[in-house]
């Protein structure tokens, strides 16, 4: 079961290239299910997350994260090692030192379990934007991580892909804290536990699923029309 990780950011001040880009920003997501940040482009979601991850350091302010040596992350922007589909996904467990049976034996049950097999020994560089975020987010669970950091996963994939990885979220989010960003609002609905919505820098609500539910048209309206 989710160990109730905690993720808190408490005045958090960050400036990147001379422009400010969170000042004085708080946020305790909840411990458990899947936490949605939703917002405009340039509203500081991706940064925000690699803030998470430890991927930029604040300025000042804290950032309180349970367990941060285990938190799976897939970039919007997925980079690759100049290697096979198979050695990318097993970067993670090499680093972590794991024997080569193992690293062999779980990223071929991951292969399988996503039906991506066949792609095992193909340039992970080589390979579609699709398939290339597809392989980005199987890296990130390769290590079964407490916690789960993905900006917009499923932005180029397509149909069964898509259900493969809202599958997998739903099944593990009672094992793992999962933070989501994504820009398509069916998909919040369909996955989110909480949604957070921050626009320039700034936390403009927080909602739980069902609250949103009840008020999305006024929601829509008041912070993306």
């Amino acid at each position: 079961m989710n160990e109730n990780l905690n993720v808190e950011l408490k005045n958090i001040c960050l400036k990147l290239q001379g422009n400010q880009i969170f000042r004085n920003f708080s946020l305790k997501f909840s411990s458990k299910g899947i936490s949605v940040i939703i917002g405009a482009n340039g509203s500081g979601k991706t940064i925000l997350t690699k803030i998470i991850k430890g991927i930029i350091k604040i300025d000042d302010g804290k950032v309180i994260v349970k367990k941060k040596n285990n938190i799976g992350y897939a970039p919007q922007k997925v980079v690759f090692l100049r290697r096979n589909v198979f050695d990318n996904i097993a970067f993670p467990l090499r680093v972590k030192g794991e024997k080569e049976f193992f690293i062999k034996q779980k990223v071929n049950f991951l292969l399988n379990k996503f039906n991506i097999f066949d792609k095992k020994y193909l340039s992970a560089r080589g390979l579609s934007s699709g398939n290339a975020q597809f392989i980005s987010f199987i890296r990130s669970i390769v290590n079964d991580p407490k916690m789960l950091i993905l900006d917009e996963p499923c932005s180029n994939l397509d149909e069964i892909h898509r259900k493969q990885v809202e599958l997998y979220l739903k099944n593990n989010k009672n094992k793992k804290k999962i933070i989501l960003i994504t820009h398509d609002f069916l998909q919040a609905k369909r996955l989110a536990d909480e949604i957070v919505i921050i626009g320039e820098g700034k936390l403009l609500a927080k909602f739980k699923k069902q609250k949103f539910l009840k008020n999305e048209k006024s929601v829509i309206n008041d912070f993306f029309s």
